[in-house]
């Protein structure tokens, strides 16, 4: 009787060991899938728009601000998508996101909400902006950029 429960032992211990090897090549070939052989999804998307080509890329995270208002406190939440000439210049700002988004917090910490909810508060917003970052970059240039959101409460 004995031998049979010991028997019985070792055939649930090989069983089990069998079935963690298998699920942990399951994990593991899944991981290979995702990060190896699946394609990185592109940061920057190229336009061409007749033989003109821009280079789009998107901010990442929003910004949310406190803005310059004295009376009540308001914020500014936004994102926005960067329009620039070459692939250079791309890897360029890649390189510097953190320092084009303290600019932007910068920027727009000196505004307050009654300038920016006018049309002419918003373009200025973005004339500033553009001018800020292409001030830090060593070459090329920031065309133009789209913001993607842009809430002033």
């Amino acid at each position: 009787m004995a031998e049979k429960t010991g028997k019985a032992n070792q055939i649930i211990i090989t069983i089990t060991v069998c079935l963690l090897i298998f699920f942990a090549a399951v994990f593991s070939a899944t991981m290979i899938f995702i990060y190896k052989i699946m394609p990185q999804k592109e940061t920057i998307v190229k336009v061409t728009a007749g033989n003109e080509v821009k280079y789009l890329l998107p901010l990442g995270e929003e910004i949310l601000v406190n803005l310059a208002d004295t009376n009540k406190q308001r914020y500014i939440k936004l994102n926005f998508t960067i329009v620039l000439d070459t692939e250079e210049t791309q890897t360029e700002v890649q390189k510097r996101m953190a320092q084009v988004r303290d600019l932007v917090i910068s920027i727009c910490r000196t505004k307050n909400s009654e300038e920016l909810r006018e049309k002419e508060g918003n373009d200025k917003l973005r004339n500033e902006i553009i001018t800020a970052i292409n001030d830090i970059l060593p070459k090329g240039k920031v065309l133009d950029i789209f913001f993607t959101d842009f809430i002033v409460t």
